[in-house]
């Protein structure tokens, strides 16, 4: 039996619905795309179109300039538009009762942004004279973790074996060790952090660091001694190091006191017990120091021993 002829009115009905079904689920597919379009333009735009269009606030400008970062250093950290930001402000965006750590500064996705909303660079805002100059060294060091995000995967590969070679020449550096020894237990022992965080630390901490190391930091410091030289000079900082410093000797000299008691040795077991008590007198100044910034910026942080044990 031959099929009847469709009627006009009934082809333009099906056109009509297939029509809206398109508009219904094109328009949010089109949205879509219009917005993944804007955030990745904004990944794209060029260092001097940041530099020509970016306005710092002073305190932003400051930093750049007593970093001495040169015009893709600057680049780098506008494009985070870092901001200090109060206690209050900064425990909620940067999590720091969560991560349960010492950040001074973080890379965080913006407030009401959403999930496509970019990332933007929050400093911990102090007004005690103390601790105030942590913004220097706390933005560069976020401003390097952007830099080694934005690297291609052949020149981090590079990297990374220069990283990993460097930190072979410093594994008697307490400080360092510790910091490292942290990472492997919060991020599970995964390399990657720990390049990424070698980056930052050797770009802002070790003045004796590799010549094809130097070479590389040069893109984004015309003289990175003022970098290192502010970040030994904080007054966080450095009594933080020291402190790292004072735990790795303390629990170097814990084993050789023991043999010198069990030895019967007091001779040698008496002048390392003196070297242990002056640590941990040491130690304990340092924490009565810093007892009050751990507590502005995290009031349930548990600071390091305020003795050396």
């Amino acid at each position: 039996m031959a099929n009847k002829p469709t009627k006009p009115s009934q082809q333009k009905k099906g056109i009509g619905r297939l029509t809206w079904i398109l508009i219904i689920i094109g328009i949010p597919i089109l949205l879509l795309a219009g917005f993944i379009f804007f955030v990745t333009s904004q990944l794209r735009r060029t260092d001097e179109d940041i530099l020509k269009t970016y306005q710092p606030k002073p305190e932003i400008a400051e930093i750049a300039e007593k970093n001495a970062l040169t015009d893709k250093g600057k680049a780098t950290l506008y494009r985070a538009d870092p901001e200090l930001v109060e206690a209050e402000s900064f425990i909620k965006y940067c999590r720091t009762l969560t991560r349960g750590v010492e950040s001074l500064a973080c890379n965080a996705p913006k407030p009401g942004g959403g999930p496509f909303g970019g990332r933007k660079m929050f400093l911990l805002k102090i007004d005690d004279q103390k601790f105030a100059d942590h913004k220097f060294a706390a933005a560069v060091h976020e401003m390097l973790h952007i830099a080694y995000s934005r690297l291609g995967s052949d020149e981090k590969k590079r990297l990374n074996a220069l990283l990993d070679q460097e930190l072979t020449k410093r594994q008697n550096d307490s400080h360092l060790m510790t910091v490292i020894d942290t990472l492997k237990k919060n991020k599970n022992n995964d390399e990657k952090d720990i390049q990424e965080e070698l980056h930052s630390k050797f770009g802002i901490e070790f003045t004796d660091i590799s010549l094809e190391l130097e070479d590389y930091y040069k893109q984004y410091f015309t003289d990175r001694s003022k970098v290192v030289e502010l970040f030994k000079n904080g007054g966080f900082n450095s009594r933080v190091r020291r402190m790292d410093e004072i735990r790795y000797q303390t629990k170097t000299l814990a084993p050789q006191i023991t043999a010198y008691e069990q030895a019967g040795d007091v001779a040698n077991f008496n002048r390392l017990v003196g070297q242990y008590n002056a640590l941990a007198a040491e130690s304990q100044k340092i924490y009565s120091e810093i007892q009050e910034f751990y507590q502005y910026f995290n009031p349930d942080y548990k600071p390091p021993e305020n003795k050396a044990q």
